[in-house]
């Protein structure tokens, strides 16, 4: 009898009665990462590799006293046909003198491994980092907690999680990721609500890219309104938990503000992160300030932290909320730009109308102040976007795929009870300037011939989604979670759910320019009308080399050639003279 055939015998007879169990091994100098509710090893190698036959050394635990893979016994090293999407292997081993049996799957994604019993509140734990690329393991200590608002409760069983970095003295440690910045503070966003899991990603990837810095950029160039960070495969306590995006912490460094002056007690940077559909949060009314609270009309305060500053300072955002709801029109109109950072709120009505961002009308804003000891004016930053792109936050029958997210919905006509831009006083005056309407719609039409364009937008989301499903991360997940209680029950459908969010994309486009962005030719002041009026805003343009003008862009290039020039004011007199 040969040597192959004896093998093939030998693992017949084994999978006759054969039980799960967990061997230590490594690959190439590394373990895999062990699954105890699947029996299932993870082992994560360069995007290179997959679609190749793969190679590499192997070690065991003097406790394994043989290995069977793909039917091959293992001694020092390990040949396999393919590694790709779809491809797993199954592998018998005696351990400690009873036969096994697991299963061996590989990604390209990090592997993160958290290891600690954790809450709403911080509690020491370990964490591991294998990266597909390196062959060391990365082990740390951090103070670990759930994350968010609704993901905190007991009953949920995906949580966003907090992430603070410390050394073996308990002292914050900075620690850089994936290329990204160097700090203590990082988060796990599970996605729990968002049947594609990667809206939040596609959308702060998307709010990167509009362009418009913050006010303040002239002496903090390097300041981000978003977080960046990277798709990993995460394992909690033994337990394979689906990917995460591993991200920055959108905090005070991240927006570069101006540090509290602890020498002097005084106040510089300061943020406030919207938290509730409050009149406060909505612009509509102020209500009295309690300086020892770290919440304030629906706004929690992030920075300066109240247990390191206390009593802190709402007065920046109270006199912004107190403007909005008491000044008069010429007040507003005069203002208006000493209170808000307005290219970046324009910028933003756009990205909310574009997205359908049902959830951050009014909460899930972060508003921040540079340096409130020398300019109060607030600008702002994005979060917590999983309800976009046709997504439902609520997760009652029917909300998933509503009518009232769908494409060809205004969101600012829309007064159903989960959408509140209708009555976001802020956003409500603000639409009623006629500078302020231009300036959108400009911003719009410009942002359309580049990352607005359907398939750029639609392949932001699909450069994503092929990430995850070329790995198995997608198919992974769909094992882990679906119908599970977090989702309602319901069945994760990423195909479905990508081919839902595509097509929901083009009709929005497609919405957008005729409806809500839609504006007449010639209509440079944007009232609707073209007229002589439309002339002398145009002639005052080209003179003053768009200097002194709020105008409408996109209708004041007539001819439709990118640039406003003579030619634009002589087409648009030619067209006011014939009629």
């Amino acid at each position: 009898m040969t040597k192959k055939i004896k093998l093939i015998l030998l693992s017949l007879l084994m999978s006759l009665m054969v039980c799960p169990a967990f061997a230590q091994l490594t690959i190439d100098g590394r373990r895999p990462v062990y699954d105890r509710r699947t029996n299932t090893y993870l082992f994560n190698v360069p995007p290179s590799a997959f679609g190749q036959p793969f190679h590499a050394n192997v070690a065991l635990d003097d406790t394994v006293l043989w290995m069977l893979i793909d039917n091959k016994q293992i001694k020092n090293t390990i040949d396999l046909p393919l590694i790709d999407k779809g491809v797993s292997y199954r592998f018998l081993f005696s351990h400690n003198h009873v036969t096994s049996q697991a299963t061996l799957r590989f990604t390209y994604l990090p592997i993160l491994t958290l290891t600690g019993n954790f809450n709403a509140e911080y509690s020491l734990g370990q964490v591991q980092l294998t990266m597909p690329d390196e062959h060391e393991i990365q082990d740390y200590q951090a103070r670990i907690k759930w994350a968010g608002g609704t993901t905190t409760y007991d009953w949920i069983n995906k949580h966003n999680f907090h992430l603070k970095f410390v050394d073996e003295n308990g002292e914050k440690k900075d620690v850089s990721f994936f290329g990204l910045r160097k700090d203590n503070h990082w988060r796990l966003d599970a996605g729990i609500i968002d049947m594609l899991r990667f809206r939040n990603k596609a959308a702060h990837s998307l709010w990167a890219d509009f362009g418009t810095k913050n006010y303040y950029a002239d002496v903090q160039p390097n300041a981000r309104s978003y977080s960046r960070g990277q798709h990993v495969e995460m394992f909690l306590n033994g337990n394979y938990m689906g990917f995460f995006d591993m991200t920055e912490f959108l905090d005070r460094k991240q927006m570069k503000l101006k540090k509290y002056d602890d020498a002097v007690g005084q106040f510089h940077g300061m943020m406030w992160k919207g938290k509730e559909e409050t009149s406060q949060t909505m612009f509509i009314k102020t209500k009295p300030i309690d300086n020892q609270q770290e919440n304030w009309g629906g706004f929690d305060l992030m920075y300066p932290e109240i247990d390191d500053v206390c009593p802190t300072d709402y007065s920046v955002l109270y006199n912004a909320i107190d403007f909005v709801a008491t000044s008069d029109s010429v007040t507003f109109v005069s203002q208006v730009g000493e209170y808000f950072d307005l290219p970046v709120l324009a910028d933003y009505y756009v990205f909310i109308n574009v997205l359908f961002a049902i959830d951050n009308t009014c909460k899930n804003i972060i508003w921040s102040c540079y340096d409130s000891a020398i300019d109060k004016k607030l600008t702002l930053s994005v979060w917590d976007l999983e309800a976009t792109v046709g997504q439902h936050w609520y997760d009652g029958d029917g909300y998933y795929h509503a009518p009232e997210i769908q494409p060809e919905v205004d969101l600012d006509q829309d007064h159903h009870r989960f959408c509140k831009l209708w009555r976001n006083g802020l956003f409500k005056r603000l639409k009623n300037m006629p500078e302020f309407k231009n300036r959108v719609i400009s911003r719009y039409w410009a942002l359309r011939r580049t990352v607005l364009q359907p398939d750029s937008l639609i392949e932001r989301y699909g450069a994503i989604y092929r990430n995850l499903d070329n790995c198995d991360a997608l198919a992974r997940e769909t094992e882990r979670w679906s119908g599970d209680d977090d989702l309602a029950n319901r069945e994760l459908d990423f195909p479905g759910e990508y081919e839902y969010a595509c097509d929901w994309i083009t009709r929005r486009i497609q919405y957008l320019d005729n409806h809500t962005f839609a504006t007449r030719v010639g209509d440079v002041d944007g009232n609707g009308k073209v007229n002589i009026i439309d002339v002398t805003w145009l002639i005052d343009y080209l003179l003053n080399s768009g200097s002194t003008s709020s105008i409408n862009e996109h209708a004041a290039d007539v001819d439709k050639s990118g640039v406003i020039d003579i030619n634009d004011l002589t087409i648009l007199l030619e067209r006011l003279l014939s009629d």
